[in-house]
């Protein structure tokens, strides 16, 4: 049995867990639900409806792992994980609140990219505390790493230096380096957590490449799907190994 990295052993509350699990499902379902209709919805219909749900999942995740922390003997995982969750929430509302002062030209690149890009190495972090690490062949992980490089070193050579193109290898490192710390880190067992890690890490490739040269794209929002099922997988795979479920 491998050691989770929630304790089964303080959370005996079954149908509080039960509550937490449902809610989650119903934000994965919700963001599925939503990506389908991206065409059929229009572009600040579908754009409220989107961030209020990546904001209400990212927030309530972030309450749900303080909790855990305060039941939990308060370990560093349990914080971390409500840090990632809280940072990138606080973040995406500060995007979305720029959006609606028609403030769109001034959300990339910013402070609110430093907010986001902080979240994603909290996770990483998160990551290293709860789950074991598990040794990788160093050739796939330099491979994903020098994958995750090329796209922003390309932007750095054709368009040239810039805060833009800086901040766009700065989401890209960082998103490598989350996805390396995953699979270092035992995720290929827990298989809910390590999609729902991937989700995240994808958004993330995506976004600034978005910002950059397709703001206008009528489909690229649907990224923001993406971080609401992928938040929402995380915590149901993490709940799902506080009850026992992963093994190796």
């Amino acid at each position: 049995m491998m050691n989770a990295p929630l304790s089964p052993a303080g959370l005996r509350e079954g149908p509080v867990l039960d509550r937490i699990a449902g809610f989650f499902w119903a934000g994965l379902g919700a963001a599925v639900v939503l990506a389908l209709m991206i065409l059929l919805l229009p572009d600040k219909v579908f754009l409220a409806i989107s961030n209020y749900l990546q904001i209400l999942v990212a927030i309530a995740a972030a309450l749900v792992f303080l909790y855990f922390w305060y039941r939990e003997g308060r370990t560093e995982f349990l914080l971390y994980t409500a840090g990632a969750f809280g940072l990138w929430g606080i973040s995406n509302i500060a995007w979305y609140v720029n959006i609606l002062m028609g403030m769109r030209n001034e959300v990339f690149p910013s402070l609110i990219d430093m907010g986001m890009i902080a979240s994603i190495f909290v996770m990483s972090l998160a990551i290293q505390k709860g789950f074991p690490r598990k040794q990788i062949a160093p050739h796939i992980l330099l491979g994903i790493l020098i994958l995750s490089l090329v796209i922003p070193v390309d932007v750095l050579v054709t368009v040239g230096i810039s805060a833009p193109t800086l901040v766009t290898l700065l989401y890209f490192f960082a998103c490598g380096s989350l996805v390396i710390t995953g699979l270092n880190h035992s995720l290929m067992n827990y298989p809910k957590v390590l999609a729902g890690i991937l989700l995240f890490a994808l958004t993330f490739f995506i976004y600034p490449l978005r910002e950059l040269f397709f703001v206008t794209n009528p489909v690229l929002p649907v990224i923001g799907t993406f971080v609401a099922a992928g938040f929402s997988l995380i915590v149901i795979g993490l709940l799902s190994t506080s009850t026992g479920a992963a093994t190796a």
